[in-house]
């Protein structure tokens, strides 16, 4: 089995389809091409890293209705395994045809069929029927909530569900991308929209580009003593290349927001990179995306002051307190709160639609955003 990054072979390896692991890698070709997260601190390519690589690219096992979803399959690892691991984050894929090209398979180009989607989103049981055609992106859409990739007029966009029991996760990624509207530049997020009870997203990625997550980058990396977590981050991104300044201030956007909409879920794997596969160069921070998991979602009741509380990833070893989070950013010239004009009462109308969200919750949700806003405001 051949690893590929678009047209240009890594590394070729044994695969074990029974186990759904490689089991040796027989050669390399060229590293420059990897993902940073297969290689050791050497910047050599390790089985073990291989596999953890490939595991993390399929449906994970902790997914919204798994079971339900997928009952005749013993692993999940099945679907990146019929569809060559390709995806609509990277260009990564593999294959032992090596008459097969990157130009006649890929999703980004070419099309691809809904019916695996329909499962991934939920809307419907995996059944045995042979008419089904499983070739789909859908394969290694990694996160618990049920999702989906589609194309709608031309364009790949990414549609999601939320969790019970209020399923706030599309109206929050809503609510997030009315904030970013108001106080960042267009370049800076991913926006959102509904799609019925979905949120809905276009493909942040540009012709021959690739996210690479932070944690990719940081994995195999040894942090020096004399550097925090944070400073970690800061000096990782800087080695990729991108400006120190332009680190500064698109970290200060991402957690300033995040500390607004309440957002406990900014883990290393949503956020990071974006690197073009045929220079190799790191071009830009990906934009802020991924912030459903925010606005007390998971919180049962949102009574009392403890209820509001939450510990703010990353950084840390347990993650930080949001306040403390918060004052790791000084440079917050690119705020202007004039954007926040009617805020409130545009995230109450988005809240609003959610039919299983009580107006008490929804009234108590505003209470705590309000809160988070006037923290920073007293910030700056």
């Amino acid at each position: 089995m051949t690893l590929f990054n678009k047209d240009y072979p890594i590394l070729q390896a044994i695969y074990d389809d029974e186990l759904h692991v490689f089991t040796k890698i027989t050669e390399i070709y060229d590293v420059r091409h990897a993902s940073p997260v297969i290689l050791n601190t050497k910047g050599i390519p390790e089985r073990r890293l291989l596999n953890d690589w490939w595991k993390n690219r399929a449906i994970p096992a902790s997914r919204n209705h798994l079971a339900k979803d997928f009952p005749y399959l013993d692993d999940t690892m099945e679907l990146p395994e019929q569809n060559m691991g390709l995806s609509l984050s990277d260009r990564y894929w593999m294959t032992d045809n090596l008459e097969i090209k990157w130009a006649d398979v890929n999703f980004f180009d070419n099309p691809f069929s809904d019916d695996l989607g329909v499962i991934t989103l939920g809307e419907k049981q995996q059944s045995h029927d042979s008419s089904e055609n499983m070739f789909s992106p859908n394969s290694t859409l990694n996160g618990d909530l049920q999702k989906k990739w589609a194309i709608q007029d031309g364009r790949r966009i990414l549609l999601k569900s939320g969790s019970g029991p209020f399923f706030q996760e599309p109206y929050n990624e809503t609510v997030a991308t009315l904030l970013h509207k108001a106080i960042l530049l267009e370049k800076d997020y991913v926006p959102y929209t509904l799609q019925g009870r979905y949120s809905a997203c276009p493909n942040m990625l540009c012709e021959d580009e690739e996210l690479i997550p932070m944690w990719d980058i940081l994995k195999n990396s040894i942090k020096p003593n004399y550097q925090n977590d944070y400073q970690f981050c800061i000096s990782l991104c800087e080695k990729c290349g991108i400006p120190h300044s332009d680190i500064l201030e698109h970290f200060a956007k991402m957690f300033t927001c995040d500390f607004i909409l309440a957002n406990h879920d900014r883990h290393y794997r949503n956020f990071g990179l974006i690197r073009n596969v045929e220079t190799l160069e790191y071009t830009r921070l990906a934009p802020i995306y991924d912030s459903g998991s925010c606005l007390w979602h998971d919180k049962l009741i949102l009574d009392r002051y403890v209820d509001y509380q939450y510990m703010a990833k990353p950084f840390g070893r347990n993650g930080m307190a949001p306040k403390e989070q918060l004052e790791l950013f000084e440079n917050f010239n690119w705020f202007d709160n004039t954007g926040l004009k009617g805020f409130a009462d545009k995230v109450s109308d988005i809240l609003s639609m959610n039919p299983v969200l009580p107006a008490k919750r929804k009234d108590a949700i505003l209470k705590g955003l309000q809160n988070n806003i006037d923290c920073v405001l007293e910030k700056l």
